[in-house]
């Protein structure tokens, strides 16, 4: 079972820290478009995967979408001075784990307070007595980590285009339209392994028959303290950080298929190259010195790479008022392995075996189901988008989404465009986000996805998510 181990404030901002620190190295070595299932780019953030034209990313996410323009207006090229930069952060609902797991961490270092009857010098008795007392604390302790373990997570995630990316050109002499693109995106996710605390009372009698008045009683994978009457767990329960950068160059073309009166028919395919890198480090919770350490040691921890190829289709039916479409993303699912851990020093069992094997991340094959309804002048657009299966992210999280937006786009460079929508995930953790964008000078564009779930932190009610997206762009 899965827990998350959360940090103060400070930590958090050291949190951040690290993120941007893991996003410059994963850009560095792994370049990209990587459209994160967890973090979706640029105006698509408030529009959803939707061919509105109105943002250089909704013509690129159906592979079939950029040709329309070439259609419209004749050879085109659009390009991203800088496409988009993002981040975000995922909060589990777990109100004020920070004191949570503060509390129940003492039981690893400094030890659990239990409350021990008087020995009456039977060892029998004693040791039924003793049974009785510990049961209940180390009880408490399995069932916190549990809940913990079912509820509590927390994620950290950025994206980014390359400079001058993406890139569509249109032409006649193409017949359609290639795009060009390069980004990357990494996420980074605190968690742990709880292995259940076991405790073996076969021998309490024979110890306490010997006892010297000084020697902890040896209770398998707890310690007791006769005579500071607490108890102290000694298991392979972890904590583990995890960073995963996925670049990916695309090449993509589009064109338009079939032409009637009421409207065209777009095809597009995208072939993409993969680089996945994962880096992970573990610390049994007993060894744990600082929060701070968990980010020193993902920092220092080596990334492995593996790649692969990737395949996208789209078709885009394309009529005066509307637009009808859908994508298959990753037809191929490509898969990528990554070595495990090394365990030494952890006892043999479930939890060595588990980070000791290796890691295989799939990316799965999503079909992505699309509608825009646009007013006669095409200033107004209704979008709705609906993810028709679920995916995992790098770190097996699923995503499904679904969302509905409304924009409006101008004419004028003075007067902003604005869109305002809600995305929910129809999988995993369930998440529903507010969102809401605008487009600046006809080229900066700015969106904001706010959770409407809400989680205890520190003793104050946060929004359990966040994401933030920029981007620059030109058309000519």
């Amino acid at each position: 079972m899965a827990w998350v181990v959360w940090v103060p404030v400070h930590s958090r901002e050291i949190y951040m820290k690290r993120l941007l620190y893991i996003l410059v190295m994963a850009a560095a070595t792994a370049v990209a478009h990587a459209a994160p299932v967890y973090h979706p780019p640029g105006a698509n953030l408030t529009s959803g995967d939707v061919s509105n034209s109105q943002s250089i990313m909704s013509d690129i996410t159906n592979p079939a979408a950029s040709a329309v323009q070439l259609e419209r207006d004749g050879a085109h090229v659009q390009f991203g001075i800088i496409g988009n930069i993002g981040i975000g952060i995922e909060y589990g609902q777990v109100d004020n784990i920070f004191n949570v797991i503060d509390e129940k961490a003492k039981a690893y270092s400094s030890g659990l307070a239990v409350t021990l009857p008087t020995l009456t010098g039977d060892a029998a008795t004693d040791a039924a007595a003793i049974q009785n007392a510990i049961d209940v604390p180390v009880g408490d302790l399995n069932g916190v980590l549990a809940t913990v373990a079912a509820d509590g997570y927390g994620k950290a995630f950025g994206s980014m285009n390359l400079p001058l990316m993406p890139v569509v050109v249109g032409s006649d002499l193409l017949g359609g339209a290639l795009v060009f693109d390069a980004s990357a995106s990494v996420t980074s996710k605190a968690n742990g392994i709880h292995d259940n605390i076991d405790i073996d009372y076969s021998t309490v009698v024979t110890q306490l028959q010997t006892w010297d008045g000084v020697s902890p009683i040896d209770l398998g994978e707890v310690t007791l303290d006769l005579n500071t009457q607490t108890v102290k767990v000694d298991n392979n329960t972890l904590l583990q950080t995890r960073a995963a950068g996925i670049g990916e160059l695309a090449l993509g073309y589009s064109r338009q298929l079939m032409k009637h009166e009421q409207g065209g028919l777009f095809g597009g395919l995208r072939a993409k190259y993969y680089k996945v890198g994962l880096a992970q480090s573990a610390t049994r919770l007993g060894d744990l010195t600082d929060a701070e350490q968990l980010f020193q040691d993902i920092r220092d921890a080596t990334f492995n790479y593996d790649s692969s190829f990737g395949l996208d289709l789209g078709v885009l039916w394309v009529s005066e008022n509307y637009r009808l479409g859908a994508t298959v993303m990753n037809l191929n699912a490509p898969r990528f392995t990554f070595p495990g851990l090394d365990v030494t020093g952890y006892s043999p069992g479930p939890i060595a075996d588990q980070l000791a094997r290796n890691y295989v991340y799939t990316m799965e094959a999503q079909l992505k189901l699309e509608a825009a309804l646009f007013s006669s002048d095409r200033h107004w657009v209704l979008n709705a988008g609906l993810d028709a299966n679920a995916v995992p992210d790098p770190f097996g999280d699923d995503y499904q989404w679904a969302t509905l937006s409304a924009a409006y786009l101008t004419d004028s460079w003075w007067i902003p465009g604005g869109r305002i929508g809600y995305r929910g995930n129809l999988a995993g953790e369930k998440m529903n986000y507010v969102t809401l964008g605008a487009t600046l000078f006809k080229a900066f564009n700015i969106d904001l996805a706010m959770a409407l779930n809400e989680v205890t932190i520190d003793g104050t009610s946060v929004p359990r998510g966040a994401m933030l997206n920029m981007g620059l762009e030109l058309s000519f």
